[in-house]
């Protein structure tokens, strides 16, 4: 297997046995190479199309193609004696706008159960990848973008192998790739970095420093449940990143337990 990073796209060659979700000769089959083709976001234009006339332009033949509007400069490569993972991710609104594709390249025979079931561990590892980075589509967790594509390309050399689920050794290998892949390609391309400050989190979520005031104004400061639902950060103060009452908020005068206002006055005559 050789990679490269030519101009306008990403090319794995090799011989491989692949099952794929690709746009451009998807499913299972055979391929001399795999490219991820970068394109503008406003790209509009039948898929068999474009790759008839990318394959005219590059000579490339026997292809899996993907297509992505990611930055390639954001691209994530990670290795381990088991395969290679390829990912260009962008989630700039999670579910509705960006792409994360994966090619994971596999040693060994796999098996045709083994594909399917690689494809189920990629999966996963990008999911927890994007909980890891806090990225939400709307309120709720992001799994994902609409355009997601991956690529399981088997070398098809070396010992027979059938499973690759979290109990083996080769399942948490392709998962820790992948996952470590996505979380650098969108901290290159989107700038987005675990443990990155609440209030970016907030901003991302469209909660501006005035849209959080008039919410506080109008929701009492005990209501915790509220609190998570409309700010969608119930896994941060689950975890203690952030306070029970939003930062920054203090009660009206007389507003507190039993009058804090007159309370804290005696308390400090005495």
């Amino acid at each position: 297997m050789r990679w490269s990073v030519e101009e306008g796209y990403v090319l794995v060659r090799g011989r491989f046995r692949v099952v794929s979700s690709a746009p451009w000769n998807g499913g299972f089959g055979r391929a001399r190479a795999i490219v991820n083709v970068h394109v503008p976001k406003s790209y509009d234009e039948p898929v068999p199309a474009f790759f008839r006339r990318f394959q005219r332009r590059t000579g490339e033949r026997s292809l899996v193609g993907l297509l992505t509007a990611v930055d390639l400069r954001a691209v994530s490569v990670r290795s381990s004696r088991y395969g290679t993972a390829i990912v260009t991710a962008g989630v700039s609104n999670a579910a509705h706008v960006g792409t994360i594709n994966v090619i994971l390249v596999v040693g060994g025979r796999a098996e045709p159960s083994g594909l399917v079931e690689a494809v189920k561990v990629v999966t996963e590892a990008k999911v927890a990848a994007l909980r890891r980075l806090d990225v939400r589509a709307g309120r709720h967790p992001a799994t994902g973008t609409t355009t997601d594509a991956v690529v399981i390309a088997c070398e098809d050399r070396g010992p027979a192998w059938e499973y690759c689920g979290g109990a083996t050794a080769r399942g948490r290998a392709f998962g820790a790739m992948v996952g470590a892949a996505v979380i650098e390609s969108l901290a290159k391309g989107d700038g987005l970095r675990l443990n990155r400050p609440i209030g970016a989190r907030l901003a991302e979520r469209g909660w501006s420093s005035r849209r959080i005031d008039r919410a506080a104004r109008s929701t009492p400061l005990g209501d915790r449940a509220r609190w998570e639902a409309r700010f969608g950060v119930d896994d941060a103060t689950r975890s203690g990143r952030l306070p029970t009452a939003p930062v920054g908020l203090r009660p009206r005068r007389g507003a507190g337990r039993g009058g804090g206002r007159a309370r804290g006055r005696s308390a400090g005559s005495r």
